[in-house]
């Protein structure tokens, strides 16, 4: 059977290019905002590292390779009770808020994204993360939208800026000591 197909000019074609870039784009911004507070606790734990009147363990300690360890480095020093500044508190709930998007790190950083378009153009992304644990292995799935993407890179951004500023003003305070 011979079977002609028509081709119709002037169909809609989603265009799959652009909602590639849009993901990678909205991936970008968001492993941005996370090495922006990573660079505020590093910066941070270096100052009261080196300060021996804040480290009670004493100056030189060795510094938390990973990025959950630095921020949990930093939240005990920041509650520790030779921190009684309102400026830490705040630090450390902004801290505490921020910490709420570390699974949503560990997917942007080492998931892979597998893309699709809705009808109306949107990606929507699925991302996988195969990792081990207590000797298993571990499959994660996340699946976003692009709507709902841009939502939580607001967020995102709204609770980078609250620890980055407050941070700030640990480091200032300290410095002034």
């Amino acid at each position: 059977m011979n079977a002609q197909t028509l081709n119709v000019a002037g169909g809609h074609m989603l265009d799959f290019d652009s909602a590639c870039a849009r993901l990678n784009e909205w991936r970008g911004h968001m492993v941005e905002n996370f090495a922006r507070s990573e660079q505020a606790v590093t910066e941070t734990l270096a100052l009261l590292n080196a300060t021996s009147s804040i480290v009670q363990d004493g100056m030189g300690t060795k510094f938390p390779h990973l990025v959950g360890q630095r921020y949990d480095r930093l939240a005990a020093l920041l509650s520790a009770p030779s921190q009684p500044s309102g400026h830490c508190k705040v630090a450390l709930s902004a801290l505490e808020r921020f910490r709420t998007h570390d699974a949503l790190r560990t997917m942007l950083c080492h998931g892979v994204a597998k893309i699709a378009l809705d009808r109306a153009g949107q990606w929507v992304a699925v991302m996988t993360m195969v990792s081990f644990k207590a000797s298993q292995t571990l499959i994660d799935r996340l699946t976003l939208e692009e709507d709902e993407a841009g939502v939580r890179l607001g967020q995102l951004i709204d609770d980078r800026r609250r620890v980055s500023a407050a941070l700030g003003q640990v480091r200032r305070e300290i410095s002034q000591l």
